[in-house]
């Protein structure tokens, strides 16, 4: 909308100049001919006793015209973007046009001013939002107010056009005079129409503007709104973490703990050297638990990643699980020539420990097979012990932080509980 009411002000703006020539042509032209008629006709000495100044060569008048014209033609249409950004180089172009169209206006006895009409609305073009554009345009239409033959004549002696008109018959004069009037009026309305469209574009600018302002306002108040709830989906997003970690440390540490004290207290009667040495294990489950959780507090990542690869990570806890309980673990590891991302090995590493932990503390199983190996461009993860299973699967909280530690990385997970417990983890690489 925007380039089209430029479009239609450069149209306006045209069409007064290619008018304006043709208005100073018809004047210059009348000045000469009128001129040459009355020396023709030897009218010239009834033509000297109706004026009161004798006026400079016609021949000036219409050539010089038509040159002054040219100049301001190709001053107008000559500013480049670099002068018109340039705010007082654009201002000097325009003062000039002001000066070229003046004289112009003086070498046709003021007859016509219409000129100042086409400055004024180049001024208006060119001048938006200029320092000197609001003085500028009030001198302008001072210029316009007294370059009129009727305010001129007053200070400096000149010859009415309208003394050139009535050397002809009333006929000829009427067609003349309603010429001049028909052009005239053409170029105020076309001065009109550029007005018009100008307040127009201003007025449509500035409610887009308002509008703009009123969509930032509501944008800013938007992004209020979202940063607040981000705040407290942080707050909660931490809290799920914080959980999840002392879930898998302290939860992984106490359930092996618990087993290992459960078979302690069994054969405690029977073989106190056996549970002297079970004892021992279960201090270092405990010391390792202290460890983790500390890891967790500072790191949040488990410290056998710290130390070790997720191979060997692995096959600690796997150590772990099987000193303090009759579990029976074997992993079946094919993922040795991947380097993966640390976030996937910590997922990886606490997705097998919580499911050990389920399958030894609600599965009561006694062995489990993990599986780790690459297809197509997806890591899986398959996890089955033989345990007692379940007919429908309850995700509580252990199988949901498993879901959405997966969901970080694109990942998905699948359980099924009717032949023991199997978990499935499907990661991209």
């Amino acid at each position: 909308m925007q380039y089209s009411y430029q479009r239609l002000l450069s149209f306006l703006r045209n069409a007064m100049t290619i008018l304006n020539m043709l208005i100073v042509v018809f004047y210059g032209s009348v000045i000469l001919l009128t001129t040459q008629y009355i020396v023709s006709t030897r009218l010239a000495r009834d033509f000297l006793d109706r004026i009161t100044y004798l006026p400079h060569q016609p021949i000036v008048a219409f050539f010089g015209s038509l040159m002054l014209y040219g100049i301001f033609i190709f001053i107008m249409y000559s500013r480049s973007e670099k002068v018109i950004a340039h705010k007082r180089l654009n201002f000097i172009y325009s003062f000039i046009e002001m000066i070229v169209s003046f004289t112009l206006i003086y070498f046709l006895y003021m007859g016509y001013n219409g000129i100042l009409l086409l400055v004024f609305c180049d001024c208006i073009f060119h001048l938006r939002d200029g320092r000197y554009s609001k003085w500028f345009i009030g001198v302008l239409v001072v210029a316009y107010l007294i370059s009129s033959y009727d305010v001129f004549s007053a200070i400096f002696p000149l010859t009415s056009i309208n003394e050139y008109f009535q050397i002809y018959g009333s006929q000829i004069n009427g067609i003349f005079m309603m010429s001049k009037s028909c052009l005239e009026t053409l170029n105020m309305i076309l001065f009109i129409a550029f007005m018009i469209v100008y307040l127009v574009d201003e007025i449509q600018k500035n409610q887009h503007i308002s509008q703009e302002l009123d969509m930032v306002h509501q944008v800013n108040k938007e992004l209020e709104n979202y940063a607040a709830i981000t705040e407290k989906i942080g707050e909660n997003n931490e809290r799920k973490r914080l959980a999840r970690e002392i879930h898998d440390t302290l939860g992984h540490a106490l359930t092996g703990i618990a087993a290992g004290v459960d078979a302690c207290i069994a054969m405690i009667d029977q073989n106190p050297k056996a549970t002297k040495a079970q004892l021992q294990v279960i201090s270092k489950v405990v010391r390792q638990g202290i460890k983790d959780v500390r890891n967790s507090l500072n790191k949040l990542r488990p410290g056998a990643l710290e130390e070790h690869s997720l191979k060997e990570a692995i096959e600690r806890m796997i150590g772990e699980f099987s000193s303090v309980s009759d579990l029976t673990i074997a992993l079946e590891y094919e993922l040795e020539n991947i380097d993966l991302e640390k976030t996937k090995e910590e997922i990886l590493f606490r997705i097998i420990q919580e499911s050990i932990t389920n399958a030894l503390r609600h599965g009561h199983a006694t062995e489990v097979h993990i599986h780790l190996y690459q297809e197509n461009h997806f890591l899986y993860l398959k996890i089955q012990d033989n345990g007692i299973g379940c007919d429908h699967v309850h995700y509580g909280f252990g199988l949901t932080q498993m879901r959405e530690r997966l969901a970080v990385i694109n990942g998905q997970v699948e359980f099924d509980g009717h032949h023991g417990f199997l978990t499935i983890a499907k990661i991209p690489v």
